[in-house]
């Protein structure tokens, strides 16, 4: 191609979340688990602490306050089991916490019900993470054609699939990262073009035809946020947060990524994949329904650089050439696996640990040069706009 084109079909264009959710969140997962209890049932809680057997959603407002004081923290809250509509959890009998209680904290995160200072605390995105990361689920992969590789469901659950209404059709034209209960992460030239509105996304499903109990379809606010220095006609800040009209549920099929915080790229051999729902075939330009990620490698800056000052135009759309808030990366193997078409804005993932599942995602997919070609693909690097990200998702510092 002459030009560098976006990959996909041109699109266009805080966070609380209660305790309940979260609770749901780590079933089966971090809690521990109490014999079969129903609602109603005594129970006992860390140090001995009395406790009933409630709907999580009752114990709201008396565990928040035990985990404000610190008193108790989310894993010292025993699970008792499932209703038909939530979590049952073991809830203190007693009200916290005499004269030292704090008063006036609020819940102001998607993943922890206690908020921390940011002077006191690691920067929100990674204690956001290190809440995803309690749940250390592990997911097994199959082989796809195509040079993909179909997903699993629940493997990569933060994936969204951003629905659009172009001249009245439904159609999905970009990926997206769900990193609250609230936001999704994608790509600027995804939801800034007039002519396609973005609606709603689709999450907790691989197969976004398919029809399931875990399928999620939450509508987009008109609170969509560009990054203020986007342009168009660059290639620069390619990268956008969507607020959603209500918070999701989170399942094992639907949870937050977590963000990736190092703004160097990672060792050679690192595990990075692309994933996605765009084009499988470049010849028939057909899409896949089915979710598929590809392995691929970082391809160094001034390597990437060169790849893309010898395109015509380039200068055009990158005429500070490749710069550190953009990422590069190719299948260096085989020069067959890449993002394409109708990818964009979703992850570039970085892998760092298959067994418990802990990944971060280390890129926005942006654009290229055709598909599988010789020049590297394009990705907004998520380490370089934690500030931008977190001043939307966590405005008050606290997760």
């Amino acid at each position: 191609m002459a030009l560098v084109s976006p990959r996909r079909v041109s699109a266009s264009r805080s966070s609380s979340i209660s305790f309940s959710l979260l609770l749901s969140g780590l079933i089966l997962c971090v809690l521990p688990h109490l014999e079969a209890l129903e609602e109603g049932d005594p129970c006992t809680l860390k140090g001995n602490l009395a406790g009933v057997c409630l709907g999580s959603s009752k114990c709201v407002p008396r565990i928040n306050k035990y985990i404000e004081t610190k008193r108790l923290t989310p894993s010292d809250i025993p699970t008792c089991g499932l209703s038909t509509r939530e979590e049952i959890v073991c809830c203190p009998v007693a009200e916290c916490c005499g004269d030292d209680q704090r008063q006036g904290t609020t819940t102001k995160s998607p993943l922890q019900p206690a908020p921390s200072p940011r002077t006191d605390a690691p920067r929100p995105a990674v204690q956001a993470c290190r809440a995803i990361e309690q749940r250390q689920l592990v997911y097994g992969l199959t082989e796809h054609i195509l040079d993909g590789i179909e997903v699993d469901p629940a493997y990569y659950p933060h994936m969204a699939a951003i629905a659009f209404n172009q001249f009245g059709n439904i159609i999905f034209g970009c990926g997206g990262s769900l990193i609250s209960t609230r936001h999704v992460l994608t790509a600027a030239h995804c939801v800034n073009d007039q002519d396609k509105t973005p609606v709603f996304v689709r999450l907790g499903t691989v197969n976004i035809e398919h029809v399931s109990e875990h399928r999620q379809d939450i509508n987009i606010t008109d609170n969509i946020r560009i990054h203020p220095d986007y342009v168009s006609t660059s290639k620069y800040n390619d990268i956008a947060i969507l607020e959603l009209a209500e918070e999701v549920r989170l399942t094992n099929y639907t949870y937050p990524a977590c963000l990736e915080t190092e703004l160097f790229d990672p060792p050679s051999n690192a595990s990075i994949y692309v994933a996605g729902w765009g084009i499988m075939n470049t010849t028939t330009r057909r899409t896949s329904k089915i979710l598929l990620r590809a392995p691929l490698t970082v391809v160094p800056l001034a390597q990437c650089n060169d790849s893309f000052a010898a395109q015509p135009l380039s200068h055009r759309y990158l005429e500070k050439g490749i710069i550190d808030s953009l990422l590069c990366a190719a299948d260096l193997i085989k020069g067959t696996k890449d993002a394409c078409q109708g990818d964009s804005g979703g992850p570039l993932v970085l892998e760092r640990d298959k067994e418990n599942n802990k990944y971060s995602v280390m890129g926005v997919i942006s654009s290229g040069f055709g598909c599988a070609t010789t020049t590297p693909g394009l990705y907004t690097r998520v380490a370089s706009y934690l500030d931008f990200i977190e001043g939307i998702v966590w405005p008050n510092g606290f997760v």
